[in-house]
């Protein structure tokens, strides 16, 4: 008989995918408006990036609101009560406060009182990183039912006037409800990965604690993201290939195998080297970015979501989840 785990369940049981949501801004912000800021065109942008358009949240939502609108419809489509929740993690580089922890405000809008909750902060990779420890948990026993979003409100930390940087990133949320137990999409196998020596290739300088946010902080505009791209490209490319491949190699699988890919949607460039890096099919790759940008933390569960809801997925095969952020971190994970 298989050992207890201390929660009285069977820590070998299977984790599984058992909802998903998402939640985007109803503000369209397109390519004229961004162009002009950044001093560029709309051809230079999308040859670029990739990126049309993207979603900017209101002045009034933020990271909480937007994880709320997501993980209800999450939890809508599992067919699970918010009271039912164990562990609560939210993906997130731009959290409404410094403290308290976004998943304890989530909590108290969701009613989850019996979940245990806090934050990941892992870059752009963090949503993966959060689904490594909500499928560890569940395996260990410390729950039956984790909720784990990714969200992001990056328009307020984006300088729209930064060529690099200004076209790229928006705002949104996703989520995604695990839970213990047999059925389709489980979670076959993840892998993570992190590299500090490129922490310095995209970071917010101002506004910590070595340099709290002042009138020097304004003028010189250091809270703001700041990007070396170049640096930062082929290193995503070979590194969100190696996690696939891990995760494939420990899910005892191959890429013939995977029905589809939802990678990270950082640049249309990037995804498009990817492809050619793993020998992909593109026609297996779901890509969003023309439409939503990056939003960081969370592009991998709104573009799942999207995925499954319009059928992309419906042949049931396994999904491979991949994505790569500041840090650097990255990680995958196959589902099914």
């Amino acid at each position: 008989m298989a050992k207890r785990g201390r929660m009285g369940a069977d820590p070998s049981a299977p984790v599984r995918l058992a909802g998903t949501g998402a939640y985007l801004p109803a503000r369209v912000l397109g390519n004229a408006e961004v162009a002009a800021l950044a001093g560029v065109t709309d051809e230079w942008i999308v040859r670029r990036t990739g990126i049309r358009e993207r979603r900017v949240a209101a002045d009034d939502e933020g990271a909480a609101s937007m994880s709320g609108h997501a993980a209800r419809a999450a939890l809508a489509d599992a067919g699970v009560r918010a009271d039912a929740v164990g562990v609560i993690i939210v993906a997130t580089t731009t959290p409404d406060h410094l403290t308290p922890p976004t998943a304890c405000e989530l909590q108290a809008a969701l009613g989850a009182w019996g979940a245990a909750c806090f934050d990941v902060e892992a870059g752009f990779a963090g949503w993966i990183y959060a689904l490594v420890l909500a499928d560890s948990l569940l395996r260990a026993g410390r729950g039956e039912v984790a909720l784990v979003v990714g969200v992001e409100k990056l328009s307020t930390v984006t300088d729209r006037t930064d060529p690099s940087t200004g076209p790229l990133f928006a705002d949104g949320a996703g989520a995604a409800v695990l839970a213990r137990g047999a059925g389709p999409r489980a979670v076959r196998a993840t892998s993570w990965w992190a590299d500090g020596r490129l922490a310095d290739a995209l970071k917010r300088d101002g506004g910590g604690s070595l340099h709290p946010f002042d009138a020097r902080v304004l003028e010189e505009r250091s809270h703001l993201l700041r990007m070396e791209g170049t640096r930062l490209f082929r290193a995503a490319v070979r590194t969100m290939a190696q996690q696939a491949r891990a995760a494939l190699r420990a899910a005892g699988l191959g890429l013939d195998d995977v029905g589809l890919v939802v990678p990270h949607q950082a640049n249309l460039r990037i995804i498009e080297a990817l492809i050619r890096e793993m020998g992909l099919d593109p026609a297996r790759v779901y890509v969003n970015i023309d439409r939503l940008g990056n939003t960081g933390a969370a592009t991998v569960p709104i573009a799942l979501d999207e995925a499954l809801r319009s059928g992309r997925a419906a042949d049931g095969r396994p999904i491979l989840l991949v994505s790569f952020g500041a840090g650097a971190t990255a990680g995958a994970a196959v589902l099914g």
